[in-house]
């Protein structure tokens, strides 16, 4: 129970250092709803993104690791909670992109039903981006970081529409997408796998650089 407790407010802590921040995703979202209202499933990735690496950045500004590591709180915890605030941020991307949808829909700019399952997909996308942007961020510290979130900001702008992509790619991804249906089980247990390796994975190298690194 004590672990859970410093846990959640080691997540409470990222929310607090984003609380600004959250307030100028609005104008994104007014803006991305009245430009482009269709492409609404889009939008719950590139907000949670963004709120990771101005967590992270904030953390950097203000030396944060180096206060966290003298409380006596083991740095597992540390990298577990980091892992862990990908789950609010993904939720809150969520609920904005559907607020979104639900105020579409009722000034007329969508009649479609909500695509429950595209929303999900990209939603759950966002885990997977941050599996490969935290080592990089517990490896390369503050001066490298500058460099790598300009360039990751960019490539995902570059790739917003990269759920379309995919779905154009795989036939059968986009059957799901539209019917909820799989004909293929074994291949989407393997990829659900695949995601819960490439994440545990990423916890494991985060941990392992955190653990070495001299804060």
């Amino acid at each position: 129970m004590k672990r859970m407790y410093s846990s959640l407010h080691l997540i409470r802590k990222d929310f607090i250092l984003t609380r600004k921040f959250m307030l100028l995703l609005i104008p994104y979202y007014v803006l991305m709803g009245y430009t482009n209202p269709e492409a609404y499933t889009a939008f719950s990735l590139f907000p949670a993104v963004l709120l990771l690496v101005n967590s992270c950045a904030i953390d950097m500004q203000h030396n944060n690791q180096k206060f966290l590591v003298s409380l006596p709180v083991p740095r597992q915890r540390l990298i577990l909670a980091k892992y862990l605030t990908l789950i609010p941020f993904s939720m809150f991307s969520f609920i904005c992109t559907l607020l979104l949808y639900l105020l579409a829909f009722a000034m007329g700019r969508l009649d479609a039903p909500l695509r429950w399952r595209e929303l999900g997909l990209a939603t759950a996308a966002f885990p997977l981006i941050a599996s490969f942007y935290l080592p990089l961020y517990y490896w390369l510290g503050q001066k490298g970081m500058q460099v790598v979130n300009i360039v990751f900001i960019m490539l995902i702008m570059l790739n917003f529409t990269a759920l379309t992509s995919l779905t154009e790619r795989y036939p059968a991804l986009a059957e799901w997408v539209l019917t909820g249906r799989m004909d293929n089980v074994l291949l989407t247990i393997i990829s659900v796998l695949a995601y819960l390796v490439i994440i545990y994975g990423s916890y494991l190298l985060s941990l392992r650089i955190f653990v070495k690194k001299d804060v």
